[in-house]
């Protein structure tokens, strides 16, 4: 009985170690994090993979989720689905609640619509979402041209969204360190 009682003991104190373990560490932290997400994560990926075709101008974010924090950089996997030809499709970073925007990444989905980029944060947001949006050719080559001037100066300002865009799906993130 004593023996069990022990045993008992030490699990209930290694779960504690291993709980204070995860809780100060940085990469403790974001697994905790992403382990309480994982309902979520599991919902929004079962719907991006039931999709199928004829589901015209669909898109998902399966990461990050609504509630994730970033440092610098973001890891932004999905899908999208059935795009118009004359449409690309962007990743952009959005402050919440107006049209102020940075376009980030044009995506290059594969053939089953499944994409994975990393973007850069370099401001000073508290938050702002990330979100795939819809472009036609002619507003995807002014963001081309935005990065073209922006690598020559040193300056991305920020863009206004444009009228003729949709947002696809989006996902409102918090930064680590500013919270």
């Amino acid at each position: 009985m004593t023996s069990l009682l022990l045993t008992a003991l030490g699990g209930a104190l290694t779960a504690v170690l291993v709980s204070l373990f995860a809780a100060c560490t940085r990469q403790g932290q974001r697994a905790w994090a992403r382990a309480r997400s994982y309902p979520r994560r599991w919902r929004v990926s079962r719907e991006a993979q039931a999709a199928g075709p004829g589901q015209e101008d669909q898109a998902w974010l399966t990461n990050p989720i609504g509630g994730d924090t970033f440092d610098g950089e973001i890891k932004v996997e999905g899908r999208v689905l059935d795009l118009p030809e004359d449409h690309e499709v962007w990743i952009v970073h959005r402050v919440p609640n107006s049209t102020e925007m940075w376009p980030k990444e044009k995506l290059a989905p594969d053939v089953a619509g499944w994409f994975e980029v990393i973007t850069l944060e370099g401001g000073r947001a508290r938050s702002m979402a990330v979100v795939v949006l819809l472009t036609p050719k002619r507003v995807s080559q002014e963001f081309e041209d935005w990065f073209q001037r922006g690598r020559q100066t040193g300056h991305f300002p920020s863009l206004q969204l444009p009228a003729s865009a949709r947002v696809l799906a989006s996902a409102l993130v918090r930064c680590k360190a500013i919270q």
